[in-house]
Parts: structure tokens; C-alpha cells; sequence
């Protein structure tokens, strides 16, 4: 079987990026697929994550970053010009490979539904975040004016474009809730990436962050609940691995705090297993997940975490009470109470890293891609 994936690049650190290539290399390297990743904005640039050499990564040279340098008038003319060059490229591609199915990561492609359908036996689209999140239209909304208008149509032109896939899959059972009044979906969770036969002993006074610093992550609230939680513990540090446009302001922050001696910001690394073994709490402060990716790791590493309950992935990931701690959205003083309990109760902090580990089990890889596999099947069977 030839499996297409549509994604912009394969340049950042986040978890999609890590998801679909793992999930690109399983396919290749245990099922013997045909596998291409074709990207639009690689630029030349190697994948951050390491890929199978029997999977393919084509780039079309679109370049879409070149657009924001320009004013709005102007971008939206470089934008459209670039689409058409894309449209162009995607096709020509799909008809070099003829892919059995292409998967959208219902980015920019997603318009592109038709064309797909022209080449392959069947079209899924892969929504990586929570519906109430893609592209970022929160942050379209919060602007006002046109830029609401321009949220409203770009939303409206994704429910159309997502009723003529086949195929629809989403992350967890609220997703699958939000996209009722659109279309029937298929949930199918993210398999765990870091499932270590080693047992972490949690004795490290050290917290991880990982996530973009970006507005969806919002790593600003972990700055807030850490100035409380520093009061009481100074001698606990907190690690942050974490690049975006917030990094310059989350500084600026910890400067005005004083919390440079308790707060490190860490480069991106390509060893983040070592990095969760050797930390005895994970934290995470989004505003918006789909199926957060570092819960899933540090919780496979036997790593307690502490999260907002935002929508809507943490609480398909963490058992509140059981394998860690859910604390009501936007609620600091409560996040920071429970980073504070779980530094202060180390049978409490291993027990509760035992059970997290035991429950990532389910998300293991063999039993999450025997899902996929049987979708490419069915969508495929007779065509």
C-alpha cells in the first residue's frame, strides 16, 4: 500500500511533527508501505526528528514563509499566487505516485480534498488539535473587526472541505462531540512515544516543561504558577524546553520575578527520553490540546504530571487523583498547590508515577497502528 501525507514542514520541535513521523517510519519499517511525506516550506532543512530511510520526504519548494514579510493587501496576493503554484505541485506529485490513500493534516491542503480523491482510492484528514483551535483562530477572534470576519470564513470553508473526505479522525471523544454538527468523525488516540523498561526514581528536584511558546501553550501561566510554587520550594528548578515567539516576553518575566536561579530555559533536544528520566515532575499549562503528546511521554517514563483541564486532551491522558493531577482550567493558586503536594510526598509522587506509566500501556504504538491500519483497509477494500 502507498500512503501520501500532506504536511506544511517537518522543521519544528512539536508533537504533531514527532507523530507523524513516527508514524510514518512504523509504516515503512513493520508494515513495508510505501510511504511519502510531502512537505510544501522544508526549505532544504533536515527533519528535527529522525526518519526511516525507506520513507520518502518530497518538498515542492512552495516556500509559504516568504509571505509574511509583506503587508496584509499584499501578503493575501503572495498567498494566493502561492496556493496556485502548490495546487500545481500537489498535483503533479500525486500523479507520480498514485498514492491507495492520502492523508490531509487539514493545514492549507485541506482545500485540496477534490484532488486528492482524484488520485488515491481514499482521503483522510488527520485534525491534530482541538476543533475549537485550527489554524489558530482564537488568536483570528481575539484581534476583532475583520480579522473575526476572516476567522468565520476560514472556519466555514473547513467544515466544507472536511465533508468531502472520506474520512474524518480526530484525537479524543470531545473532539468527536465538537465535529457532530459537521460530519461523522473516527477517533483514534496518539500512540505513546517513550515507553522505557527502566524505572525513573523520582528523586531529581526538577520539573519539565515542554511546549512551544506560543499562545495555545501558554507557558506565561507557568510562569505565575512557579512564582508561588518557588516561595516554598527555591531549591526545586524548573526546566522549560520550549522556542517561539513568547520566549523573549517568558525572560523578560522570570527577569522581573527574579526566578533566574529556579527557571532554566532549555535548547530543543533530540534526547528528551534522558531529559523526562531524569525529572520527578512534568507540568503543562495549555489553554488548548488535542492529545498532548508530552503527557503521554513523561507519563510512559513514569513521570507524574500536573495539567489544566483545557480542551479537551488532558483529561483522556491523566486519571485526576489516579496517575496525576487535572486542575480546573486557569486556576493557578490550585496548579501550583499540587506541584507543591507532589514535591512534598515522594510515596505520593511515586505512586502516582507507577500507576501513570502502567496507564500508558494502552497507547502503545502496535495497538494504536493496528487502528490506522484497519481504516486504510476498510476506505480502500474493492477500490
Amino acid at each position: 500500500m502507498t500512503i501520501a501525507y500532506i504536511y506544511p514542514a517537518f522543521i519544528n520541535v512539536g508533537g504533531a511533527d514527532k507523530i507523524i513521523i513516527n508514524k510514518a517510519n512504523y509504516m515503512a519499517d513493520h508494515w513495508g508501505y510505501e510511504v511519502y511525506l510531502i512537505t510544501d516550506s522544508q526549505n532544504g532543512l533536515p527533519p528535527f526528528f529522525p526518519l526511516s530511510p525507506k520513507v520518502h520526504l518530497v518538498d515542492l519548494g512552495i516556500n509559504f514563509f516568504q509571505q509574511y514579510q509583506y503587508g496584509p493587501l499584499k501578503r493575501l496576493a503572495v498567498y494566493l499566487k502561492l496556493m496556485r503554484r502548490y495546487e500545481k505541485g500537489l498535483n503533479r506529485m500525486l500523479g507520480q505516485i498514485r498514492p491507495d490513500v492520502v492523508i490531509s493534516t487539514f493545514s492549507r491542503d485541506a482545500k485540496f480534498v477534490g484532488l486528492f480523491k482524484k488520485y488515491a482510492k481514499a482521503a483522510i484528514a488527520e485534525v491534530h488539535t482541538t476543533k475549537k483551535n485550527i489554524r489558530a483562530l482564537p488568536n483570528l477572534r481575539l484581534k476583532g473587526g475583520v480579522y473575526r470576519l476572516l476567522a468565520a470564513y476560514i472556519e466555514h470553508q473547513l467544515n466544507a472541505s472536511a465533508l468531502r473526505f472520506d474520512e474524518v479522525v480526530v484525537l479524543n471523544t470531545l473532539e468527536e462531540e465538537l465535529w457532530a454538527p459537521v460530519r461523522k468523525v473516527k477517533v483514534i488516540n496518539n500512540a505513546v512515544q517513550y515507553y522505557p523498561l527502566e524505572t525513573n526514581p523520582l528523586t531529581e528536584k526538577s520539573v519539565i516543561y515542554v511546549g512551544r511558546a506560543e499562545y495555545e501553550k501558554a507557558p506565561d501561566r507557568l510562569i505565575e504558577v512557579w512564582r508561588l510554587v518557588a516561595q516554598r520550594h527555591p531549591d526545586w528548578t524548573l526546566r522549560m524546553f520550549c522556542t517561539g515567539a513568547m520566549l523573549d516576553e517568558l525572560k523578560a518575566k522570570v527577569q522581573e520575578y527574579g526566578l533566574q536561579q529556579q527557571i532554566a530555559f532549555m535548547p530543543p533536544t533530540r534526547n528528551m527520553l534522558q531529559e523526562y528520566m531524569s525529572s520527578s515532575i512534568c507540568v503543562l499549562t495549555s489553554r488548548f490540546e488535542g492529545f498532548p503528546v508530552v503527557l503521554q511521554e513523561a507519563m510512559g517514563c513514569g513521570v507524574p504530571c500536573v495539567s489544566f483541564n483545557c480542551p479537551s486532551g488532558p483529561r483522556y491522558i491523566i486519571t485526576d487523583g489516579e496517575d496525576g493531577f487535572l486542575v480546573k482550567d486557569g486556576d493557578i493558586e490550585a496548579f501550583a498547590e499540587k506541584v507543591c503536594l507532589l514535591m512534598e510526598d515522594e510515596q505520593l509522587r511515586c505512586q502516582l508515577g507507577r500507576k501513570a506509566k502502567q496507564s500508558m500501556a494502552r497507547y502503545g504504538a502496535d495497538v494504536i497502528m493496528a487502528q490506522w491500519r484497519e481504516l486504510f483497509e476498510r476506505l480502500t477494500k474493492g477500490k
